[in-house]
């Protein structure tokens, strides 16, 4: 094979793929991602990178490896030594940080970004967009997103950019910006001092999801961190060391940021259950069974199984005589800190409540117990002991789901794309245990609209279209999962 000639701009970009593949923690498998970095390297040495530059970068990949095993130890301190390191170990002009990509990066499995880290530790933030060079005033995290004013080089024209959502991780997005005002100027002036963190999303599983991680891996890292709390859904912020809450007023005068994870970490998981685990009230009586199956029961409204009850009903039946009269839990609306007293919250969990009850009614023979309307902390220290569990999609499967992943359970799904909806609930948590859905075709949704939104389509209500299939099917995959042989097909994993 002919030696391909130097080019410089070429080989810099196969650098920088080698770069990413070899530092950022979510490019694939450690075989993969190894494979194509080395296959990259080639390339870029062919085209004119030198030995040294190529050997610099594998001293960083070794010392980044050595942090991923240090935080896995809990030497978190250590970890981020190595990680220093790692970074002052990279070749000049490797994947320099002036693109989205590079400012996107992780630094944790699926958590931090790199340009978030940045101006949290007030380092000066470079982007390059369309050729143009543009450098960081200032950032306002507000109640969704971050938002980054710019100074263009070529002109000191301000302009501002918007990031991507709370579920996205709050990433850096192509997008036209913004210009920005005559007071907007203004705003850097604070900039001397700290950024202030901002978190808090009024929705646990977001917080759980898309904050908490962030926040405990700088902790261990050793920072302190000044924030502001939106709400407090399942944490009080301030009871963790090394943070100090501060007044909305701070944001007035200085730059704050919102830091992003799509990750259910072990620690964050742990984290939540502790506290919640401090607040729970006296446990029930010693005489209460051990509960065996919970059923989320979702009520009317979005997502409503219109024949909730006749399954419910049936599946009760069933498994009353299968294993003879079990405590078996009903799940309904379950409220956080921040929402006890709202009246679309009370309203939402009547709704649920009368659900259950109807259920309950339904089924005289059953030992059934509610637990709509318990706050997190009553809720958890009631399904304590719970095998396995039947529920909808959304906040009630995490509740169990992303607390409790090791439990298995079956996640009823209307849409004709359960199995990719149940297996994304699964991705999204550390450590996620078995969910099943049932075969799409026991499913009928509601016919959508003309206005219906496209990504609205999977919210329409649905009904079983088959019920005691439905019932034989989610019996014989509790019983597989309980350790009691089964006698036909059964449901999806």
């Amino acid at each position: 094979m002919a030696e391909a000639e130097a080019d410089p701009g070429q080989a810099q970009d196969w650098l920088n793929q080698a770069e990413r593949l070899l530092l950022q923690p979510d490019q694939g498998s450690s075989a993969s991602r190894l494979r194509r970095a080395r296959e990259a390297l080639i390339q870029a040495q062919r085209l004119g990178t030198s030995p040294a530059t190529i050997e610099a970068l594998g001293q960083a990949s070794g010392l980044h490896a050595l942090a991923e095993a240090l935080t896995r130890a809990g030497l978190n301190q250590a970890a981020e030594h190595c990680r220093q390191l790692a970074r002052a170990s990279l070749p000049a002009g490797a994947a320099a940080e002036v693109t989205l990509d590079a400012l996107n990066r992780w630094l944790y499995p699926r958590c931090l970004r790199r340009y978030q880290r940045d101006i949290l530790e007030g380092r000066p933030v470079v982007l390059e967009l369309e050729g143009v060079t543009h450098h960081l005033q200032h950032c306002r995290a507000d109640t969704d997103r971050n938002h980054l004013l710019l100074r263009r080089s070529q002109d000191q024209s301000l302009w501002w950019m918007v990031s991507g959502e709370c579920a996205e991780g709050y990433p850096l997005l192509p997008q036209p910006l913004r210009a920005a005002s005559a007071a907007d100027a203004r705003a850097g002036e604070g900039a001397g001092q700290g950024a202030v963190v901002r978190a808090g999303n009024a929705n646990f599983a977001h917080f759980l999801w898309n904050e908490l991680d962030p926040l405990l891996r700088l902790l261990a890292s050793g920072h302190s961190l000044e924030l502001l709390q939106d709400s407090d859904t399942v944490l009080d912020l301030g009871q963790l060391e090394g943070i100090t809450r501060v007044e909305p007023e701070q944001l007035a005068q200085r730059s704050s940021v919102r830091l992003g994870s799509t990750l259910v970490s072990e620690q964050a998981r742990a984290t939540v259950l502790q506290t919640l685990a401090r607040e729970a009230p006296d446990p029930p009586p010693p005489e209460r069974p051990q509960p065996l199956i919970l059923l989320g029961v979702r009520g009317p409204g979005r997502r409503e199984l219109r024949n909730e009850v006749a399954y419910f009903q049936g599946l009760i039946a069933a498994l009353t005589q299968q294993f003879q009269r079990p405590l078996i839990l009903l799940d309904g609306f379950t409220y956080q800190h921040n929402n006890q007293r709202q009246v679309q919250a009370q309203q939402r969990e009547q709704d649920c409540t009368a659900r259950v009850q109807e259920i309950i009614e339904a089924c005289p023979q059953a030992q059934l117990e509610s637990l709509s309307g318990l706050g997190f902390a009553a809720w958890l220290q009631r399904s304590e002991g719970v095998r396995f569990y039947v529920t909808h999609e959304g906040t009630m499967q995490h509740k169990l789901g992303w607390l409790r992943p090791q439990i298995p359970g079956l996640c009823l799904v209307g849409s004709p794309h359960a199995r990719a909806i149940a297996t994304w609930h699964r991705q999204q948590c550390e450590g996620a245990g078995l969910l099943f859905t049932l075969p799409t075709d026991l499913y009928a949704q509601d016919p959508a609209t003309a206005t219906t939104a496209d990504a609205e389509l999977h919210n329409q209500p649905f009904q079983i279209t088959n019920i005691q299939r439905a019932i034989a099917l989610s019996m014989d995959l509790i019983r597989s999962q309980l350790e009691i042989p089964i006698s036909r097909d059964s449901a999806t994993a």
